[in-house]
C-alpha cells in the first residue's frame, strides 16, 4: 500500500502545483495588466485573491482524495471514520496543509501519515511560492511610486 500512497500523494502534488501555476499565471498575464483603471493598490489585492483561491482548490482537492480514499476502503486510522464527513477531511486537509497538525486526528494509520506528510510539505512549498509572488507585486507597487 505504501507505493500507491506515493503514487496518489505524487498525483495530487503535480494537481496543486499545476493548479497554482495556473492561478498564478492568470493573475500575472492576464488581470494585472488589465486593471490599469484602478489603483496599484488593487494589482495587490487580485494578486493575494488570486493565491488565496489556488490554496483553497488545492486544499479541496486533497480533501476529496481523503474522502473517497475512506469509501475506498483503506483504513485511515481514525478511530470514528464511520461517522467522518466531506467536512472533517476538509478540515484534516486544511490542517495538513497549513501545517497547523492534526489535533483530533492522532491515531493516523501509516499510509494517512504519509499522506498528510505530502500535502503538509506541498502546503509549505505552495505557501513559499505565493509569499514570493505577493512580494514580486508589492515591489512593483512601490517601485512605482514617485519618490519625495
Amino acid at each position: 500500500m505504501f507505493f500507491i500512497t506515493l503514487i496518489i500523494g505524487s498525483a495530487l502534488v503535480l494537481m496543486a502545483i499545476g493548479i497554482h501555476y495556473e492561478a498564478l499565471h492568470i493573475a500575472a498575464a492576464f488581470l494585472l495588466p488589465r486593471i490599469q483603471l484602478v489603483s496599484r493598490r488593487a494589482h495587490v489585492t487580485v494578486g493575494v485573491i488570486a493565491c488565496m483561491a489556488a490554496h483553497t482548490i488545492e486544499i479541496w482537492g486533497f480533501a476529496v482524495a481523503y474522502w473517497l480514499l475512506s469509501w475506498s476502503g483503506l483504513n485511515m486510522g481514525f478511530s470514528d471514520n464511520y461517522r467522518r464527513t466531506f467536512l472533517d477531511y476538509l478540515n484534516f486537509s486544511a490542517e495538513s496543509y497549513t501545517s497547523l497538525g492534526f489535533g483530533d486526528a492522532e491515531m493516523l494509520s501509516p499510509d494517512m501519515r504519509l499522506l498528510a506528510g505530502i500535502e503538509a510539505l506541498t502546503g509549505l512549498v505552495l505557501i513559499a511560492w505565493s509569499a514570493s509572488f505577493t512580494y514580486f507585486i508589492m515591489a512593483q507597487y512601490w517601485g512605482s511610486r514617485p519618490r519625495h
